[in-house]
């Protein structure tokens, strides 16, 4: 899937593109069609690549270089269309020479700048026979004209025509038609005797950029990727992403963090707190009350996912990742209603669909919120266990959250710590909330879950005698158990 498809289905993902300072529209269009990578090796060398590039923009020298690098490559065209004509050997018109003749002029002066930049000079390839064929002159100037360097014989014809351009003017209201129309017939051959060799100049400058071809298609794959690394070694220093290890059996991280969400608090000057964790293969249910970010932690984890497998650095303070075929998620607050049917029906339809690609051993990341949310409670647990016993035996990593207790399946459980000790005498606002929430993950035996929801009505403002009478129920149901 390119990341362009990807943008509209992974929560976060269109926040950190739009954030990167591209210079081109070449540039974006190669970022928007960059592949999801599966290969450790594919996603090394560009998280290697990133990481060259960061270490280089630490460096003032080569930053400096860089920053000009920048200003050349945004006058840099996307000329992929016409080097795709000179593949097809067609004839190039004076507009497609100019692009030609632009590109690779600024493209050799990139090398140039990037020289003491190893790696990066190292893939560009030298263009300058292609501006010594489109500049026989040696001018070094980025506009392109059939000039007389290109074929001798069309000087004295260009004179010649400009001689006899003066004698029509000068003929103008004469009364002898005659002489006029034989100065006209003489400007018309000359004029077509030009363009004919004008266009033998534009078939033979083509024919002759028809063996630099795949330099051309290379200097502007490197030009697009150069765009693309500097900004996103910009983004991992001013966002402080990390590049994550993607060798391993464990998916781990450390201070794992959601962009947005954290610089929208930061802003606000509120308490944003990362979280740890480890994904084995194999299912893990996390419980927590509501409002303790069980949900986004789900969306945290399918952005880092994919934000490592389109050759990002991940947002936290240090990564392991397992790599995946595909991402899979079902997440409460982004279901796809499907026309006709219930929410219920709609989630497990692509509940289904998930069950029957692991079923498949596929290498999967699966994220499901609060699974069977919308059904009774008893049917909804046998939901919960049955898949979670499921995606257990499957070859997937499975992170699943939901807010049931007396779960019969035996696979890894992880619960949302919740409130803080400090917060049971504090004065809790809708405003302050979070600052009393630990969003810290901890092992669970998965026997029981936190019983806050009566507390964050309270907070919430809900009605004394809903609260009250929601009480009563529950002292009912001890008394029953």
């Amino acid at each position: 899937m390119q990341l362009k498809k990807a943008l509209t289905e992974i929560s976060g993902l269109r926040y950190m593109v739009d954030r990167l300072d591209l210079k081109s529209g070449l540039g974006h269009r190669m970022l928007l069609a960059s592949p999801f990578l599966v290969n450790p090796e594919d996603v090394q060398y560009h998280l290697q690549q990133v990481n060259q590039t960061v270490n280089a923009l630490k460096v003032e020298q080569s930053r400096a270089i860089l920053d000009k690098v920048t200003i050349k490559i945004s006058h840099v065209r996307d000329i992929i269309g016409t080097i795709k004509n000179i593949q097809n050997q067609l004839t190039l018109n004076d507009i497609e020479l100019f692009e030609v003749k632009s590109f690779a002029l600024i493209a050799n002066d990139i090398r140039t700048l990037v020289k003491p930049i190893q790696f990066i000079w190292e893939q560009l390839p030298n263009l300058e026979e292609v501006i010594e064929i489109l500049d026989p002159e040696g001018a070094r100037i980025p506009s392109f004209y059939i000039n007389n360097s290109f074929a001798p014989e069309l000087g004295p014809l260009r004179k010649k025509q400009i001689g006899l351009e003066f004698l029509l003017e000068d003929s103008e209201g004469d009364t002898n038609n005659e002489e006029s129309a034989l100065l006209q017939q003489q400007s018309d051959e000359l004029r077509n005797k030009i363009t004919e060799i004008e266009d033998r100049v534009r078939q033979d400058l083509s024919d002759k950029l028809f063996n630099f071809a795949p330099a051309l298609h290379k200097a502007l794959t490197v030009v697009g990727n150069i765009d693309i690394l500097i900004t996103k070694a910009k983004q991992a220093i001013s966002e402080k992403l990390v590049m994550p290890k993607v060798k391993g059996d464990i998916t781990s991280y450390q201070g794992l963090f959601y962009p947005q969400l954290k610089a929208t608090l930061e802003q606000d000057k509120k308490r944003y707190q990362p979280i740890d964790i480890d994904i084995y293969k194999g299912t893990c249910l996390i419980t927590g009350a509501n409002m303790a970010g069980k949900t986004v932690l789900l969306k945290t984890l399918a952005l880092s996912q994919a934000l490592c497998q389109y050759g990002f650095f991940v947002p936290a303070t240090s990564a392991k990742i397992v790599l995946v075929e595909q991402i899979l998620f079902s997440i409460a607050d982004e279901q796809s209603e499907l026309s006709g049917l219930s929410s219920y029906a709609s989630e497990m339809l692509k509940v289904n669909n998930i069950v029957q690609l692991g079923k498949k051993q596929k290498r999967l990341l699966v994220l499901i919120d609060e699974l069977a949310r919308t059904t009774n409670p008893t049917e909804g647990r046998a939901i919960v266990s049955a898949v979670a016993n499921i995606m257990d035996g499957c070859n997937v990593r499975a992170v699943i959250t939901t807010h049931y207790s007396g779960l019969t399946t035996q696979c890894r459980k992880l619960r949302v710590k919740g409130f803080m000790e400090k917060s049971k005498d504090a004065s809790i606002t809708v405003e302050n909330i979070g600052e009393y929430i630990d969003y810290s993950l901890v092992e669970d035996d998965g026997s029981t879950v936190p019983h806050e929801a009566l507390r964050i009505a309270q907070i919430l403002g809900i009605d004394a005698d809903i609260l009250s009478e929601a009480s009563k129920e529950l002292d009912i149901g001890k008394d029953i158990n």
